[in-house]
């Protein structure tokens, strides 16, 4: 472990930002930035072994580095910090200023969550994904007096700073999904300008869009396993989604289509194509609803005939 870290080892809560500051940098030779970057490796490796303070100061390090553009045009900071991040969160036994930990976490997580989202399957969404998962709950408990403080700023090329606008929309999320367990999902959609709710576990979509089987097909998705009706003022579309096998239908043709969906197909990429639906050899009459698609019901919770009524 980097000596410079050592300051962090007597559990000094109350100075730790103030550390902070005498251990941050504001440039690095190009020259070194390879070794620099082999340096803050091996201590994010290490970083398990070490008290909470000292992983907390690895980790604004990090921050500091990608700040000033050590990592331009380099992803690979993104694993590392996401191993870090979970190094954050605490034992039981652990002592800890849960102010300070939470913020220190939040900050962490909207770097991570910059040019990712947490519905995407790009491999910086699923890094950002892991990372939330594991230490989102933290975040909710952030105080700006904190953030303020851990922010970092740079005009560096190749620099990558968070705002406390980001951070504060991962607070406000954090706090969110600790109230309503949909609150994630919620705002991908949104993000997707879908408005949805939930209603007797279908997830209902509405909108101006064009075509309700492909705002379907990317609700579902987002949302993964389950049910989605998307609606808009002229048509209606169904989606059934359980392992390998989904199931549709539309108002405007009223079969069922089951298809198989074996990643990386997606509801989405499988329906991504032209005006028309992708073909399937497998079709039903609407009702009485094929075995299949009463399996998949069953599956995702859903009432079968609720959806059948709104088809109609």
């Amino acid at each position: 472990m980097d000596d410079v870290f050592a300051r962090f080892s007597e559990n000094r809560w109350d100075d730790f930002l103030d550390e902070l500051d005498k251990i941050r940098v504001s440039v690095v030779d190009p020259a070194e930035r390879q070794q620099v970057k082999a340096t803050a490796r091996r201590d994010a490796r290490e970083a398990g072994t070490q008290p909470l303070l000292v992983r907390m100061a690895i980790a604004d390090h990090y921050l500091n580095l990608l700040a000033i553009g050590v990592w331009a045009g380099d992803e690979s900071w993104r694993t590392e910090l996401r191993d870090l991040v979970v190094t954050l969160v605490p034992e039981d036994d652990e002592s800890r200023d849960d102010a300070l930990l939470s913020s220190v976490i939040a900050v962490v997580l909207a770097q991570l969550l910059q040019d990712a989202r947490l519905r995407g399957g790009s491999e910086a969404d699923v890094i950002a994904r892991s990372a939330w998962e594991k230490a989102q709950e933290w975040a909710a408990y952030a105080e700006d007096r904190y953030v303020e403080r851990l922010l970092h700023a740079s005009t560096e090329a190749g620099a990558r700073v968070v705002t406390a606008s980001e951070v504060q929309e991962v607070v406000e999320l954090a706090t969110a999904a600790a109230d309503d367990q949909h609150a994630e999902t919620l705002a991908a959609l949104e993000v997707e300008g879908l408005s949805a709710e939930v209603i007797n576990g279908v997830w209902v979509v509405d909108g101006d869009f064009r075509n309700p089987v492909r705002a379907a097909a990317r609700a579902i998705t987002l949302t993964g396993y389950g049910c989605v009706l998307a609606r808009n003022v002229r048509s209606s579309a169904v989606m059934l989604w359980h392992e390998n096998t989904l199931a549709m239908a539309d108002s405007k043709v009223p079969r069922w289509r089951v298809y198989p969906i074996l990643a990386p197909v997606t509801p989405q990429s499988k329906f991504s194509g032209g005006e028309g639906l992708p073909f399937t050899r497998e079709t039903h009459p609407l009702a009485p609803a094929p075995e299949v698609v009463r399996r998949l019901a069953d599956a995702v919770g859903v009432n079968l005939s609720h959806l059948l009524a709104a088809l109609r």
